[in-house]
Parts: C-alpha cells; structure tokens; sequence
C-alpha cells in the first residue's frame, strides 16, 4: 500500500511565541491626558493596547499581567493628578498592576516601556481606584467578598504594596463599584448574588477609628446584582444636588437609586444603625421574606426609578458622566446600559425635582418605621430611547464613557473581540463621534452635515416660497394645492435632491448645512402631464429623466430646464438605469450612465433610450427594442446592466437572462432563476475592473454573484457568490471608490467596499458588507414608499436618505456612522472547529454562534506600518484578514474540513452538511465567492440528529468520498459530485456510544479494494472499519475490523500522520485529560490495518484535551525511526507542544513534552497546524502560536 504522507518531515523547535491574538474585549478606558486627542485604553487578554480613536488605529500595547487577562482599567480624573504621581490602575482576577502615566505616553508615542509589576490581591478584584493625594498615590480595590484592599505607594512611589482589608460585612458579590467622592471618602456600592446592593462608605484616613460606615442596603431587584454605577454628583437645578445609583440585575430590570450622602441626617452620626442596617434582608435566595421587606422599605423609597430593558440579562448601566442638567436647559440625565444580547440601549430619567429636594431634606434612617408603598413613591421616570446592536453573538463585556464639555463618546467591547465606538452631545443623538473640530473637517467640507428635517408637504411649499425671495414664480396653483403631496425624490449628487409632488411640481433642494428648496419653472401642460403619476430617475449628476403616464419621457437639466425627449404610445411604468461595466464610481449608490430602459405598460419588451446630456436630444438610434425572454409570462423588467457587449435583464420574479447585443439586435442566449421566491432583483451591478462578472441584488434578502462563461460555442452565466447579509430586502449596491483603512487589524488594500442598502423590516438600512458593519438604521416604516439614497464614494458612513411617511417627507444626512469599528473582531460565540486549506492558506473557523469565516492570515514582517508594539512590536504587523462570513447553518457547527483550494465542508447539529465552492473573484474587487453548491440529503425524519464529524478525500474522476459519524452512533460514507450528487456507498452502526471522530485510512485498490476509515467515541475506544470498493454505490455494510480502548471517556480530538506509506501515527485527546498515541500498520497479507501499539499519557492537561493538531515530523533518525511533535489545547488554558518518537520494531511511543504556555484563548474547541511554523487555537476567541527555534 501507497499513501502520500500529508505532513512533511521536518525538524520542529519547542519554543511557542505568541504571533496574534484575537480576545474578548475585557476592559476599556478613555484618557484624556493629551488635550483635543481621545485615546482608548482597552484589555484584550493579559495585554494593555492603547488606540487612537480619530485616526481608528493600534499605536501600541504591552504585556501586563502572565497569565490572567485585564478585567478593570482605572484613570483618575484630572482633579486627582499630579505630574510627579500619577498612575493608573489595571487589575484582572487575583492581579494587580500600577503603570506610570510616563509609561502610558511612551506607548502613546510607540515606545516600549519596562513592563509593572504584578501584585497578587488576596481575592478576586471587582474595582479599584488611584488617585494622588498630599504627593502620595493611594488606592483602593473592592474584593468579590466585599472587602476594601488599600494599595500603598513605597517610599519611592513607583513600587506597591498592599493593606489592611476592611469589610463591614462579606457577602458573595457579583458586582462592586468605587467612587471617590473626597480626598479621604470612598463610596462603595455592592451588588450581592442574592439581589441586595450595600451601599457605604470607607475612609482613607487611618488616624481615625471607624474605617467603614453602612449608608444602605437596597433590595427590591429579583435576581443577582451583575452591574451598579455610582454616578457623579448632579446638579439637577440651582441648589439642588445629588448622587444616584443604577442597578442592573438578572432580572433584566435597571432601576435608580438616591445615594445622596447628607451630613445633617441621622444616619452619619447614628453608628448604632449600622448592625441593623447589615442585618435586614439576610436571607439567601431572591425576593426576601416579608419582614426583610417591612425592614428595608426605608431604603427602598430611595428607588426613584425601575424600568425592564433587553431581552436577556444586563451586564452593565452606565452614566455619561455629565454633571449640570439644568444649563442651558433642564434635561433629563442620561443612562446607557449594556447586555448579554450584544446591545447598548439609551435611557433618559426624568427626576421631579421639587419633590426630589423636598424628600432629600429628611430621609429616614435604616430601621425607621416609615410604611409607603414605594411603587406609589416613585419621583422618576425611565424612559427608553432607543437601541443599538453594537457586537455579534452574545456579551458586551467592558464599556467606557467619556464627557468633554457638552459632548460625550461612550466604546464598547464584546466578547467577538471587535470595540465599537459612537458619540454626540448631551440631549441630542446625533451620529458624530465627539466635539473636536478635527473630527468633523472632512465631513463638513464635503458637504455631509447632520441633518434631519421632517415636513409636511403645506410646510414645504412655505420654506420653498421663503427661500425663493419671490424671485421664483412657480405654475399657477389651483385651489386644491392643501391636497398635493410628495410623491417622487431622486438624488442628482452629494449636495443636490430632486423631489416631485403629486400634481406633477418640481422642486431642487441645495444641501449645505441644511436644505434649501427651490421650485423648477415649467410648462402648465408638463405639470399637467405629470400630475398623478410619474417615475424619476437620475443617472447622470445634475440630470433627472421623467417618465408620465401619457407615455412622455422628459429630461430635467440644471442648465436648460425640463425638455421633452420621447413619447411612448402608452404609459411609462418605470425607468431603469443601465449600468455599465469599467465605470469608475463617483456617487454612492447611483449609478452614471445615458442608458435607461423604459418599460410600457402592457407591452412584452422595453426599450432602451440612449440620450445626451449636453443637448437633451436622443443619440443617432438612441431607441432599440429588446424583447423580452418568452420563457417567463408576464415579464416585468426591474434591473439591468451592460457587461461588455452583453445585455443583462433582471425581473420581478428573480428570473435573469443574458442576451448577446448586435447592432439594434437583442438575443437571449441563457436564463437562470436562484431565487426560491418570487422575489425581485432589485439591481445588476458590473464588478469593477470586469467585463464579464457583475452583482445582482434581490428582495428575496441575498446577494449574488455571477460570471459570463464561454467556451468555443456557448456564452452561460455561472453563479460564484450567493450571500444573505443581516438585511431583509436588498434594494441596491455600490462599491466605494478604494477601501479606506478601517482599523488597525486590517491590511491596508485598494480593494472597493462593497455597500448594499435595503430595508430589515420598518427600516432602512445602509451596510458595508466589506467591513461587516451598519452604516445607518433609520426607521422609516418598511419598504414600500418612495425613497432616495446616496452616500459619498470615498466615506460610505457619510450619506443621506430621503422618504415619505405619512404624507412627510423626512431628510436624513449624516456625517459619519453612529457607530463605528475602532477595532475588528470575529465570532461572538466560541469557536469550535479550525481548517486551512493547503492550496490557499485559507483559514475557516466555525462557531456556536452557526456562522463561519473565511480568514487569511498575513504576517507583514517586511511591511512594517510605523507603528510601535509595546513590548512585542512584531504583533502590531500580524494581520487575520476576514474574506468572507457564511451565514446558513441554523445550529452550532461541529466539524469543517477543506477538500483541496475549492471546496469547504461543514457540518452541524440538525443533520446539516453543506458543501461551499470557493473562488478568488476576478475583478478589482478582491473578495471570495462562496456558495453553497450542495446539501445533505438524507436526513431523518425528525432531523434532529448532529453530524459530529467528516472527512473528504479524492474519489475517481474527480468525486470525492465524504465519510461522516452521526450522533446516533452511525457512520456513513458517500461519494460525491457536482453532476450526480450524493451516492451512498457504505452505512456501519457502533454500540450505544456516540462516535465523535472519523478519518479516512485508505480507499481503493491500494488497500485491497476496500474503504478504510478509523472513528473515536465517547467510551473511550477507537474502531477500525471497513466496507465494500468505493467503485460499488448501492450502500453497502461497514464491518468492525478492529477496536481498541486508550481513554478512559470520551475522546474529544483526534489527528493522524502517516509514515513510510504503511504506517499510521494515530494522536488522541480525551475527556480524561490524557493523550493517546496508536501505531497502525497495514498488513499486506492480511488486507487490513492492525493495531501494532499504543500509549498513553495520563494527565497531560488538567482538563478535557479539546484540541490537538499534529504540526509535522522531524527527520527519521534511521530507516526504523520515526519522530513526531503534537500540539494540544485544553479547558485548562494551555497550549503545549509534545515530541513523539518511535520505532519499527514496537514498544510503543516514547513521548516528552517541549513547551507549556499560557493560552489567552478559554474553553479551547480546536488547534489547527495553519502554516508552517504557526498553529491556531480557537475557542472564546482565537490565538496564533509561532514555533520558533531552540
């Protein structure tokens, strides 16, 4: 037997480098020691990176801790700083960490300082805060028992140490927040795992007796506490002022609390209430007995507001940090909170503040018999003011918010590692992303201001009459001019709109810091024509083209008005702009051409209508008829495109034909329908930089792409791409001029975004299927009105979108995203499977969130971009491109395996395998085409079953054989092929354990005629099958050849690596936390493979071994000697690299262990060997190890 070894023999180093990493975002903080400059602190892992929020780019990062990552990041206010001590505070778990503001600016300017030192608390920290006091830093950290840990400057003060703990009572927390209200007060609020929140104060001064004193105990939240904000103080009216607390729960309910301390209440003197006040609502559990609940109604009637959000728990509620509300005017104050559901939602409380003051004046002391419904006592209203999807999958981790003035930035990091951004100014939402003048120069200068204005039609022509100065005589209106209303808009540039109205008016609006309108003049007999019904559209800047019912076709330019350019025998019932290939883009989202085609009502063909622009005549045989295909009744056109010198048609029932063009002559030369619907295609876009590819959207929600294939006698479209991004209906795209650099993370390209807009139920939606992110989302009421939109070419975030509702017209411009990527990031749920493709380098990754991506994976050693690095400069020039996110599996993913640079397979729970075809697009726009070319069909009745594991490998004539394991403890094997499909060729059955792991041995004549695959189980046992020649379908038996035991549970991964041809190095990862090495041999004699020996390494990790990839053999020591090295992952967060060695002549494998590091990557679900030297690990997030030399 022949069987090419699928691993090189090379010499592997056992030292591992970390080369990427890609983590949850654990925690952010802004820094504002540089004036007009916003910079970003943020934890990923164990490392501190440090961005620039204008220019959205990684200036540097350092190690901190070296084995824990960053929970916590604390900056003291200005008002607490001093040049010669000041720090900032950084912890995560058990670990400490005090870096020096010189060390935070030598990042800044992208220089590498010595790394702090690591102190180790004697609990798990919740917060902490640093500040400078009497030229001495102090601080203070809040443990998940409720203690106060002092942290203490040495004499040197730039070495640390910690105190006393002090605790007036230790319950289990599952949130804390400090507060440094004055030089030697810190206000500490608790949230307890059983729904209490202790609020109460501890003091800095060690010269006095009492170091702590018990304000509150709140309860009332029916769930553990996860999140509570100490507010500044607010100044809600002259005079009035107070503190506040918001509370979020597992109740999915944030409610506001008044902490205002004041000195002239019982409470600050009266030391006695301090054990009654920790002895109420002392029972465990959620809701608290009723005498808890009479006891603490004192402290509950301080609940100014409750109010339910998100759709599953909330992780955090955070105030803006603006102190005055009542300049220049009362406002309300502002509150955001943060959730496991990945959104950010936007609060205002309204506060009665007379009855806020008057009630503040007496507050009854803990234990007080003050019996009020605190429902009926409410002084505040929360108010929900709308929701934003920041982060994919699940978990906002860390936020941070920063108020400068009047304006605020707020940045949010997910557990898909990707920080997001937004901002404005308090009271008003509005997209932009801060106050300083730099930020907005460019926006401005183009032309893209915020706007918003909504009007009613009578209001319109009032502005329309005022802006006109009389100077404008509009055609004589009638005296029902109160009935007309908008009916078409068109945009004819950046800067320029179109809008009708129903009784055939036209009006030009100027866009500059806001719209003004003006009427066009025209003739009463073109009103009259126009009146009722009219199609507008604009392809050329500058120019509108008209179509009317009576069948006329007018065009409209700036420089000679409104001109008649056609007449139709009947009514004009849509105008469709044809789009050309080799176009450079110059307005988003419309196209340039002088080529539409109008459609006639009732007639089976349009017509396409070439026009000048200068003249407004039509050109030499500017009118050609094209038919219709036949195959389709009632065809109605809504898209087309010319790609070279071929016409291309899209219809209202998805239908798209291809016609060969020859002089006035159209002929239909191939028609396909992919759409399951319906449904529209809505758009053909040419790809930029071919003639023969080209984009169609459709409102069926996908986007396809297309090639014109031909051979020596057959012209065929073949479909590349077929998408379905997080939009519901697709009504247009365009691509942007170049891609600009959107983070850090990414490689700088020339390569075009891609933007599609539509509708996701009742509103409009803009997005950058590039980039992966929302450029806008407006409610607007659904899809069927009519609209307008465009966006700039070079800055797709800026655009602006017109509509009616309602009998409105609403103007929306804005000057950039109202949220935007600082930072990219991956999967929102853990990873479960990694495969790279050999041919391409291409990565794909699978995850419980049912989505994969497709990475490529980019070490820019010789492109260095300036940046710094902290104390790894290499990691800021390592760069994971995402090519692509397929979105079409309904479960969790189980297993991904690659078949050659063409083919992906996936499989997942629900009985789901799909078969991807990959190609590299040929055009200027450089992503990958994906679609999804088969899928499994035999699924069970119930189909509920999960396909756990796959293999692929070459079959005859270019097939592949795909063998697969089912959690019912079945194995299947089928042969496939684009033309056939699948052909089952052998079925087997295991005993009651579920088989996790299947990979081919052999198949074919080489190996006796026979199919050989190997699978794994759940108890522990491998099993050698074999079934009847692969050239035989007609589903045949597998029959167990052999089995053998080598852990004690499941086995949980699995890798092989064959030697000599004959031999076969099985490598084991089990539940049991050991690795398990089998020698196979194929005996020629005997036509099957035997177990020669096997061994064991018993605990290996401390957890499950979840992944393990073989990363190659060293060089065979003599003829009977082989040498391997293994790389494994664990729950138990390492990553280890295991030297394997055996003989010939048996004894079993001798194995030693040459690296152990720590893995920043938790509940590890795969390691993948992605190219030479470099091994992925992947699970709640993902990781890249370098394997460098001794």
């Amino acid at each position: 037997m022949k069987i090419k070894a699928n691993v090189k023999f090379r010499e592997l180093a056992p030292k591992l480098q970390h080369s990427y990493l890609l983590n949850p975002i654990t925690a952010l903080a802004f820094y504002h020691g540089i004036p007009s400059r916003d910079i970003l602190l943020a934890g990923e892992d164990a490392w501190l990176k440090v961005f620039d929020v204008d220019s959205n780019r990684l200036l540097s990062q350092l190690r901190i801790f070296h084995s824990q990552s960053i929970h916590g990041i604390h900056i003291p206010s200005s008002e607490y700083v001093t040049k010669e001590t000041s720090h900032i505070l950084i912890w995560g778990g058990h670990s400490v960490a005090v870096l020096s503001v010189q060390s935070l600016q030598d990042l800044i300017e992208e220089r590498a300082p010595a790394p702090p030192q690591e102190l180790r608390a004697p609990d798990w920290i919740y917060d902490g805060i640093i500040y400078s006091s009497s030229g001495m830093t102090i601080g203070a950290l809040i443990t998940a028992h409720n203690e106060i840990v002092p942290v203490l400057a040495g004499p040197d003060g730039q070495t640390f140490s910690f105190g006393e703990l002090t605790s007036p009572s230790r319950p289990i927390l599952y949130s804390a927040n400090l507060c440094l209200v004055s030089p030697d007060k810190v206000l500490v609020a608790a949230g307890t795992v059983f729904g209490e929140i202790i609020v109460w104060k501890y003091y800095l001064d060690n010269d006095i007796n009492t170091r702590w004193e018990v304000l509150f105990v709140f309860t009332g939240h029916e769930g553990s506490i996860f999140g509570v904000s100490i507010s500044p103080e607010l100044e809600l009216s002259p005079g009035v002022k107070v503190r506040l607390l918001a509370s979020c729960s597992d109740d999915r309910t944030i409610r506001i609390w008044d902490v205002t301390d004041h000195p002239d209440t019982a409470s600050n003197t009266d030391t006695a209430s301090h054990p009654q006040a920790l002895g109420v609502a002392r029972e465990t559990g959620f809701g608290g007995n009723s005498e808890a609940k009479v006891e603490n109604s004192n402290d509950s009637l301080r609940c100014l507001a409750v109010e339910m959000g998100h759709v599953s728990r909330i992780w955090h509620a955070r105030f803006t940090g603006r102190r005055n509300h009542h300049l220049p005017e009362p406002s309300p104050v502002e509150i955001y909170s943060f959730g496991e559901d990945s959104t950010r939602q936007r609060w205002e409380l309204s506060l009665d503040v007379s009855r806020l003051s008057n009630s503040s004046q007496r507050r009854p002391v803990a234990g007080e018999g003050r019996k009020l419904s605190p429902e009926l006592d409410r002084i505040g209203t929360l108010r929900n003011c709308g929701t934003s999807t920041c982060h994919i999958g699940k978990n906002i981790w860390s936020t941070a918010l920063s108020t400068r003035g009047d304006s605020w930035l707020i940045a949010s990091g997910g557990a898909d590692g990707r920080i997001m951004v937004s901002g404005g100014r308090h009271g008003i939402t509005t997209s932009a992303s801060g106050d300083d003048a730099t930020k907005h120069t460019e926006a401005q200068s183009s032309g893209y201001y915020d706007i918003d204005n909504n009007l009613v039609f009578q209001d319109f022509i009032k502005s329309v009459q005022t802006s006109s100065s009389g100077s404008v005589e509009a055609a004589p209106a009638d005296a029902e001019e109160d009935k007309d209303t908008f009916h078409r808009y068109t945009f004819l540039s950046d800067d320029m709109v179109l809008a009708t109205s129903a009784r055939g008016r036209i009006f030009i609006g100027t866009i500059l810091q806001s719209v003004g309108w003006k009427e066009v003049l025209v003739p009463r007999a073109v009103q009259t024509d126009l009146t009722s019904f009219h199609v507008v559209k604009s392809p050329l800047p500058g120019i509108a083209i008209i179509g009317s019912a009576s069948g006329k076709i007018y065009l409209y330019s700036s420089s000679f008005g409104v001109k008649e350019l056609a007449q139709f025998s009947s009514k004009v019932t849509d105008l469709i702009l044809v789009g050309k290939d080799g176009q450079k883009p110059s307005r988003g989202g419309l196209f340039e051409t002088n080529t539409v085609m109008v459609t006639i009502l009732g007639q089976n063909h349009a017509t396409m209508l070439s026009f000048d622009p200068a003249t407004g005549t039509l050109t030499s045989n500017g009118l050609k008829t094209v038919v219709f295909d036949h195959n389709y009744s009632h065809y109605v056109l809504t898209s087309a495109a010319l790609c070279g010198d071929k016409l291309l048609l899209g219809s209202r029932v998805g239908a798209l034909t291809l016609y060969e063009t020859a002089g006035d002559k159209f002929t239909v030369i191939d028609s396909r329908k992919d759409s399951n619907s319906k449904d529209a295609i809505t758009s053909i876009l040419p790809l930029p930089g071919s003639s023969t590819s080209f984009l169609t959207t459709s409102r069926d929600g996908k986007y396809r792409i297309y090639t014109i294939s031909s051979s020596e006698t057959l012209l065929s479209l073949v479909l590349q791409h077929e998408i379905s991004p997080p939009m519901g209906i697709i009504e247009g795209a365009s691509f942007t001029a170049s891609s600009p650099r959107r983070d850090s993370s990414s490689s700088s390209s020339s390569s075009p975004d891609l933007i599609l807009y539509g509708f996701r139920g009742q509103n409009f939606v803009a997005w950058n299927e590039t980039a992966r992110q929302e450029l806008v989302s407006i409610e607007c009421g659904g899809a069927h009105r009519p609209f307008s939109y465009v966006s700039r070419v070079t800055d797709p975030g800026q655009l602006r979108f017109v509509f009616t509702k309602v009998a409105h017209m609403r103007f929306y411009s804005q000057s950039r995203p109202a949220l935007r990527v600082l930072k990219e990031g991956a999967h929102g749920r853990e990873i479960r499977a990694v495969a790279v493709s050999n041919g391409t380098g291409y990565i794909a990754t699978a995850a419980e969130d049912t989505t994969i991506r497709i990475w490529k994976y980019r070490d820019d050693d010789d492109n260095d971009d300036g940046g710094g690095g902290g104390s790894d400069p290499l990691l800021l020039r390592r760069r994971i491109e995402c090519l692509a996110v397929l979105e079409k599996h309904s479960a969790g993913i189980q297993c991904l395996r690659w078949h050659g640079a063409e083919y992906l397979l996936s499989s997942a729970g629900n009985e789901e395998l799909y078969i991807w075809r990959i190609a590299r697009l040929d055009s200027a726009y450089q992503a990958l085409a994906v679609v999804c070319e088969a899928v499994y069909p035999d699924r069970s009745v119930d189909g509920d079953l999960r396909i756990m594991n796959l293999d692929v490998r070459d079959a005859d004539e270019g097939a592949m054989l795909i063998s697969l394991v089912l959690s019912n403890s079945t194995l299947r094997t089928y042969r496939y092929s684009k033309d056939e499909g699948f052909q089952l060729l052998a079925t087997g059955r295991y005993t009651g354990a579920c088989l996790t792991q299947i990979r081919h041995l052999g198949a074919g004549d080489n190996n006796g005629g026979k199919i050989h695959v190997l699978t794994a189980a759940t108890d522990g046992y491998l099993g050698i099958w074999s079934a009847a020649s692969a050239q035989q379908p007609g589903g045949g038996e597998f029959s167990l050849a052999a089995v053998t035991k080598i852990h004690q549970s499941a086995v949980k991964s699995l890798d092989l690596v064959v030697h000599r041809g004959s031999e076969i190095l099985v490598v084991t990862g089990g539940d049991d936390n050991a690795i398990g090495f089998v020698e196979l041999v194929w005996m020629d004699e005997r036509r099957e493979f035997v177990v020669r020996s096997k061994s064991r390494v018993k605990s290996a990790h401390a957890a499950a071994v979840t992944g393990l990839s073989v990363l190659g053999t060293g060089e065979e020591e003599d003829d009977d000697h082989g040498t391997v090295e293994v790389a494994t992952a664990s729950n138990d967060q390492r990553v280890k690299v295991w030297r394997a060695k055996w003989s010939d002549g048996g004894g079993g494998v001798k194995v030693a262990l040459v690296a152990n590091r720590y893995s920043s990557v938790a509940d590890a679900g795969d390691v993948e060997d992605i190219a030479p030297a470099r091994v992925m690990v992947g699970g709640v997030g993902m990781e890249v190890w370098e394997v460098v030399g001794k």
